[in-house]
């Protein structure tokens, strides 16, 4: 407020300041001489206003909502939402939220969990290799049922074996080579040496992890 009292106080004085002046002027006329009637008295010109306030800096987009929630992801063409295969590791992780992992004894991997538990999305790049280029990314069913990621076609996890081949009619079923399940196989010509996985546990009908990576296989453990 000290700068509005300083407004108020010139304006003051400097009132006090004018009349004293007029006051000057006529008392400072020779006795018998008359004020010449053709002057007036005008007033002196306008106060400067202040300037227009400058418009308003346009905010920052907001945070980009598909990219923080990997539940709107779409699966296909060698990625998975923002994390594509080739991409390197420390560039896509550092883009990603606080909320992905990475720790010393998976140095080479990094993951998120869905906040309800239902299912994790990970990838990771080649440990054994110098390059740290994504090799692959996957998403997988750590509960009941989840909404996770999907392909541009629906099909994602707690997808049944039909709706995966409705979907892709050239997918191919390929048995894994560890654990007893199986993959339906879709070749993707923009995952160098890769394709789509949509893998089926033993004895299961229905989607419970997909992938897409550069390798002939998902790996079984990314981090053992």
């Amino acid at each position: 407020m000290t700068w509005q009292r300083t407004k108020t106080a010139v304006g003051i004085l400097s009132g006090t300041i004018l009349v004293g002046a007029l006051a000057g002027c006529a008392t400072g006329t020779t006795s018998g001489d008359a004020p010449d009637p053709e002057v007036t008295l005008t007033a002196g010109p306008a106060p400067a206003t202040d300037s227009p306030m400058p418009p308003a800096e346009p905010s920052d987009p907001p945070d980009d909502d598909e990219t923080a929630d990997p539940s709107m992801w779409e699966v296909d063409d060698g990625e998975v939402g923002p994390i594509e295969v080739g991409d390197d590791f420390r560039d896509t992780l550092a883009e990603l939220g606080d909320d992905w992992q990475n720790d010393e004894q998976c140095a080479y991997m990094a993951w998120w969990n869905a906040p309800d538990g239902s299912y994790l999305v990970s990838f990771h790049h080649d440990d054994a290799a110098d390059e740290t280029g994504i090799i692959e990314v996957s998403v997988e069913l750590t509960g009941d049922a989840a909404d996770g990621p999907r392909t541009e076609h629906g099909v994602g996890l707690g997808s049944t074996r039909d709706e995966v081949m409705a979907a892709y009619p050239d997918a191919m079923d390929v048995p894994a080579t560890i654990g007893g399940g199986s993959y339906l196989k879709v070749a993707d010509d923009d995952v160098d040496d890769g394709a789509l996985f949509f893998e089926f546990a033993e004895g299961a009908d229905t989607v419970g992890a997909m992938a897409v990576s550069a390798a002939d296989e998902p790996a079984y453990e990314a981090c053992a």
